[in-house]
């Protein structure tokens, strides 16, 4: 009897270990270990989140998700936010985001809270700003609608203008060949008749040409006039020759000139000025030397007449008396 009730003590000892360690387990697989403080952010895509989420601050896991709740906007857009249960006390700063994001291709989305550089720290129940995260899958779903775009709106128009002008040409080509076909077949057939006549007319072209051009008197003209050519080349050679020579000769004719003024700068100097007092002079007296050439040039014009009228007085006569009076 007495072991029996000791069997059913271990068996029920047994069980309510085991609940306590079930009981335990899913409280860390929930992260419900210890005191949580609410937060919560907004996305426009909640894909892969749900409930029991994993939350990570900069991959380190501090919560979970604890529910999903769309929003509708003013303007008429849907959007979900999403509340989180983290880890009590933990530090949070305002400048922080929150991002949707996987470690590998086939790991679960978590939401990871990147640190902010701020000092201080959002309130328990504030908002973390989101940013949704890019997924392999989300971008293959992109890429894969780009190209199927591109496929329908550009690749295949193409394709149909390429096939329309293909099948253009063909029928084109093929209601025309016949008639291309004769074309060359006579063009051919003409060309092959008339290809001695050609041969004659380029045979006749060629020795007219070796009689006229290269007859022995043009080729003479032609040796002249490389000959003149190689003389004049010679003969602007020697004339650059003498322009560099001359060149160098009117550089030191300027030197020279340079210094002579150079040397002579004060007597320079000195002959204008007294030029210049000469000329203030000549300025000051030039009524009085102008009266005087009027007065000389009459005296002389009277002196001059009176020797036309009587060439004696030059040795001493007297003048001719006036008829007049």
């Amino acid at each position: 009897m007495k072991d029996s009730r000791t069997n059913y003590v271990v068996v029920g000892a047994f069980v309510l270990l085991v609940l306590g360690g079930l009981v335990v387990a899913l409280a860390l697989l929930t992260g419900r270990t210890g005191p949580t403080e609410s937060y919560y952010t907004v996305y426009d895509n909640v894909g892969g989140l749900k409930f029991g989420t994993q939350v990570l601050f900069e991959g380190y896991p501090v919560g979970q998700v604890e529910s999903v709740q769309p929003l509708r906007t003013e303007d008429g857009r849907m959007r979900f936010q999403v509340n989180l249960a983290v880890q009590s006390g933990w530090p949070i700063p305002v400048d922080s985001l929150a991002q949707i994001a996987a470690s590998g291709l086939l790991a679960a989305v978590t939401i990871d809270i990147r640190g902010g550089d701020s000092r201080e720290l959002l309130p328990p129940g504030a908002q973390i700003p989101g940013r949704a995260g890019g997924s392999v899958f989300t971008t293959l779903e992109d890429v894969a609608g780009d190209v199927q775009t591109l496929t329908r709106d550009s690749i295949r128009p193409l394709l149909d203008n390429i096939n329309s002008i293909v099948l253009t040409f063909g029928m084109a080509t093929a209601q025309s060949a016949p008639e291309i076909m004769e074309n060359l077949r006579a063009m051919s057939a003409e060309l092959a008749g008339r290809t001695p006549e050609i041969t004659r007319d380029i045979g006749a072209f060629s020795r007219k040409l070796n009689e006229q051009v290269l007859s022995e008197r043009n080729l003479a003209s032609i040796d002249g006039s490389l000959g003149n050519a190689d003389k004049a080349t010679a003969e602007i050679a020697a004339m650059a020759t003498e322009l560099r020579t001359m060149s160098g000769q009117v550089n030191n004719l300027v030197g020279s000139l340079d210094a002579l003024v150079a040397d002579g700068r004060g007597d320079v100097a000195a002959a204008l000025g007294d030029m210049r007092y000469s000329l203030d002079t000549v300025a000051r007296h030039i009524d009085s030397i102008t009266y005087n050439l009027d007065t000389t040039s009459r005296n002389m014009l009277e002196f001059s007449r009176s020797l036309r009228q009587n060439p004696g007085l030059l040795i001493g006569g007297t003048p001719p008396r006036d008829e007049a009076r």
